[in-house]
């Protein structure tokens, strides 16, 4: 019954204790003796050295953290006189966990704090840490990365801190996420980049290190301020008009223009109600600097469908 338990064909499973949180076994490997020294290469010239007993961390059964203690045979080369371990060829040996256990970490990780897969599997975090670190060195090797000819560099709010977002425009794609936004980061990493002369443009909001950087690394590449941004300060200076026409209403209408005020943040386009197009003509009538602001608000964002 034991044997089957790990379903680990090279280990031989002398004794398990199991307690409430945790599975425990005891096993030896059932592989051959090697049959040269891996230091120097000396064939069939090996002694046995003693055996060393070494904890491995595995997958997690029947809801419970897996830990294998291995019996583990020592050999001395009588060449070199240097000595060496047998291989566990379904062990990390650096990290000390089961190989299926590290590729379980890796895909975990990608979803889950380090501190959650630590816990449930019973490893340090600092561990899971270091596993997925490895893991994202490898595949980031394995990726082909191309400097894209449409830059853009914008920002997320992650742990309390805003990160500096770089992305492939053109191909709609995230290329890298910075530790900060500032200037050094940003230039830092642009100085970097292979190719650096495809660039031809960069997007970005109106954060002024980012434009900085780019002129400072890439002088050549034109900057498109996103349009998000540039729509946005224009929706804001219309929101002061509005705002600075409450003073001049009752506390009813007051309350009125609050309420309708989605109607001057919308496009004349948009207005497919007939009602939102009553309500937009009588707050432009009542108050002409108002009807005069939205109308230089349509006019700024036609720049945007121009041809």
């Amino acid at each position: 019954m034991l044997d089957n338990m790990l379903n680990i064909q090279e280990l031989n499973i002398l004794d398990m204790i199991e307690s409430e949180d945790d599975y425990r076994f005891l096993v030896e490997t059932t592989s051959s003796s090697p049959s040269h020294c891996p230091k120097c290469g000396t064939v069939a010239n090996l002694y046995k050295h003693g055996k060393k007993k070494q904890l491995f961390y595995d997958l997690p059964m029947h809801a419970k953290r897996v830990g294998i203690y291995v019996k583990r045979q020592r050999y001395k080369c009588r060449e070199c006189n240097e000595t060496f371990f047998e291989g566990l060829p379904d062990m990390d040996d650096y990290r000390s966990v089961t190989n299926r256990l590290k590729n379980w970490i890796q895909e975990a990780s990608l979803e889950r704090t380090f501190t959650s897969v630590a816990d449930e599997i019973g490893v340090d975090e600092k561990t899971v840490r270091n596993i997925f670190n490895d893991y994202v060195a490898e595949l980031e090797a394995q990726t082909d990365f191309r400097t894209p000819k449409w830059l853009g560099i914008d920002e997320v709010h992650l742990l309390k801190n805003y990160r500096c977002v770089i992305t492939d425009v053109e191909n709609k794609s995230v290329v890298d996420i910075l530790r900060k936004r500032n200037k050094d980061t940003v230039i830092s990493y642009l100085s970097k980049l292979q190719d650096i002369d495809k660039i031809e443009l960069v997007t970005m909001d109106m954060w002024n290190p980012y434009k900085s950087a780019v002129n400072t690394v890439i002088p050549h590449a034109k900057i498109v301020i996103d349009k998000f941004h540039v729509v946005k300060l224009a929706n804001e200076a219309l929101e002061k008009i509005r705002k600075a026409n409450r003073q001049n209403v009752s506390a009813k209408e007051r309350r009125q223009l609050m309420r309708d005020r989605y109607v001057l943040l919308k496009r004349r386009k948009d207005l497919n109600d007939f009602d939102d197009q009553i309500k937009l003509q009588v707050w432009t009538d009542k108050f002409p600097l108002l009807g005069q602001a939205y109308e230089l608000k349509e006019h700024f964002f036609d720049i945007y469908e121009a041809e």
